[in-house]
């Protein structure tokens, strides 16, 4: 059974999320709370599987309280119900939450919430997956530099300077800010040199994204497989987090949900990088077992390792905590059908994506899928957008 707790300052849907799981007892224990202060009660007594929150709150504001819930129970789901509009504010929120849903919202939204946060909770738990994980020489830790660089964004006082300030603390991460900066995917007239002027060109949301990879590739040594290129896995990497961050705008997504797009693209293959680094004699056999038999690299890992790439970095970006969305595309970018989420998404946009940026052929695509939720009708327009952007890139 799951522990959730709702925070409400308002009497009426409070008593609504009390009675929201009544038929779903069996399942989940719900507990309520009036007000940040007595959430932080219950909070430090014992942990909750799920923490559902208001945004706007006299005292304590959804956004401090769930920043605090992030530090006492890093592993607990965060989710903040706000009116507020502001794409901003909305994204800012995502920096200690893992989901936001927007007020006036329909109950079966948050209920389907749950249960797609319930599945990704239960894949992540699977113990074959665990069992891999605890195979690792060592998992990456979760960059402290990240933590630097939220705080420097939430302060009165931020500024490009200041974020660029604490990127040069690490030369490894710079040079690699540098590298794409000046990367012709950007397709800037004069080479940058000046992480200043770097990060200003990327983007934070950029930014953000190549801290968490370049902590992954940090503990990688390059050069101890033969069929495997970090550098090319790099470059896939990049093109798969542009477009799928183009094909949310495409779809008119909301901008945090296609930041949140562009991170997990970045992210989606990190598992590959992990199995090569502490795994290498059973990850050139899987990927042996691959080209063989002419099977998907997923199902030549579920054979040698009872596990894949894909389960193993979602259960790592689980740990560190980051968004759902963007843990569920992680994991889910090969198998969509797992999701609870039945509609476009950024798992959506990182599926076809990684299946149309060059590496993996189209075939990959689950048709089926996409029908299922109505889009595939604007596979042909993706197709075309892709075919742009490798055109972009390479002028």
């Amino acid at each position: 059974m799951k522990r959730i707790l709702f925070v409400e300052d308002n009497e009426v849907l409070l008593e609504l999320y009390g009675m929201l799981l009544d038929g779903e007892s069996d399942q989940w224990q719900t507990t309520l709370a009036p007000d940040g202060q007595a959430a932080m009660a219950l909070l430090r007594q014992s942990a909750f599987d799920v923490v559902v929150s208001d945004m706007q709150m006299p005292g304590m504001s959804g956004i401090e309280l769930l920043s605090e819930v992030r530090k006492l129970h890093p592993q607990t789901s965060r989710i903040i119900i706000s009116g507020v509009t502001d794409q901003a504010e909305a994204a800012d929120s995502l920096n200690c939450t893992h989901l936001f849903i927007p007020k006036p919202f329909d109950i079966k939204t948050l209920r389907s919430t749950l249960a797609r946060i319930s599945s990704l909770d239960a894949y992540l738990k699977d113990d074959k997956l665990r069992g891999l994980a605890g195979k690792m020489r060592s998992l990456p830790s979760f960059p402290l530099l990240y933590l630097e660089i939220i705080r420097e964004i939430e302060s009165p006082s931020s500024s490009i300077q200041g974020i660029a300030k604490i990127v040069a603390k690490d030369p490894g991460i710079t040079a690699k800010i540098l590298q794409v900066a000046n990367s012709a995917a950007i397709g800037l007239t004069e080479r940058v040199n000046d992480p200043v002027e770097a990060v200003q060109q990327l983007g934070m949301t950029t930014v953000r994204s190549l801290v968490l990879s370049a902590q992954v590739y940090s503990t990688f040594a390059p050069g101890r497989l033969k069929h495997f290129s970090a550098d090319a896995l790099w470059a896939h990497l990049m093109k798969c987090g542009d477009l799928a961050r183009t094909l949310m705008r495409r779809e008119r997504a909301e901008f945090a949900e296609s930041e949140d797009a562009f991170t997990a693209g970045m992210l989606h293959d990190m598992g590959k990088l992990m199995l090569a680094d502490s795994l290498p004699d059973e990850f050139e056999k899987a990927l042996t077992l691959a080209a063989q038999e002419k099977i998907p690299l997923p199902a030549a890992e579920l054979e040698i390792f009872g596990a894949t790439h894909a389960g193993l970095a979602a259960y790592l970006f689980g740990l560190w905590g980051l968004p759902a969305a963007i843990v569920e595309a992680v994991a889910f970018h090969h198998t969509p059908e797992k999701s609870e989420l039945k509609k476009f998404s950024a798992l959506t946009a990182v599926h076809v994506a990684n299946a149309l940026a060059e590496e993996s052929p189209a075939g990959s695509l689950n048709l089926d899928y996409l029908h299922q939720i109505g889009i595939a009708h604007r596979l042909d327009d993706w197709q075309d957008t892709a075919a742009e952007l490798q055109t972009v890139q390479f002028a």
